[in-house]
């Protein structure tokens, strides 16, 4: 069983890589205010955080701009924005998309073992990781040389933990709400 889970994971971070470049060049240009859709005859200036989300999903990267209520005025971008050609025949989405229902459809049956169920839970918790790690070089990469003047969060989703990518600190959602008020006011 362990070894189908890590056959997975390893396919998995392999795939990511093929996708950094692509990442990089979105990533660069959503800081560089070259990709942002606003809402609402929004601009760039009413937009005080950005947060990146990984929704579990795959290769699920999400940005989207709030403003100082939290309110988000940008349209989603995911990211990669395209998935290069050349890479996009090596990228096995779907066997590991069915691999993953399989195994949640599997969770749910009462007949899983404890031990299918702690690898099943050790699996998502090793790829969250492996997603954080692989987009924390993609940001190092791309945030290079940008002056960056805005709440800057990752996070995964469904989370109540942000990554703040200025620090490279964990923040409650709580703390960037403490933290836009005091620069109001």
């Amino acid at each position: 069983m362990k070894n189908e889970y890590q056959k997975n994971l390893e396919q998995f971070k392999k795939d990511l890589q093929c996708l950094s470049h692509q990442t990089i060049i979105d990533i660069r240009d959503i800081l560089m205010d070259r990709s942002i859709v606003y809402q609402y005859k929004r601009t760039n200036a009413d937009i005080v955080v950005y947060l990146f989300e990984y929704d579990f999903e795959l290769l699920d990267l999400t940005f989207f701009g709030l403003d100082k209520n939290l309110s988000q005025y940008t349209e989603h971008i995911s990211i990669p924005s395209t998935f290069p050609e050349e890479d996009w025949k090596t990228i096995t989405r779907n066997s590991i998309y069915n691999f993953e229902s399989e195994k949640t459809m599997k969770r749910y049956d009462e007949n899983v073992d404890q031990d299918e169920s702690s690898s099943f839970d050790d699996y998502f918790d090793e790829k969250n990781e492996a997603f954080e790690n692989w987009f924390l070089d993609c940001w190092k990469e791309a945030s290079q040389g940008i002056e960056l003047d805005k709440g800057l969060y990752f996070s995964i989703h469904d989370t109540g933990e942000r990554l703040d990518l200025s620090s490279m600190t964990e923040v409650s959602e709580q703390e960037i709400i403490n933290r836009l008020n005091a620069s109001a006011g």
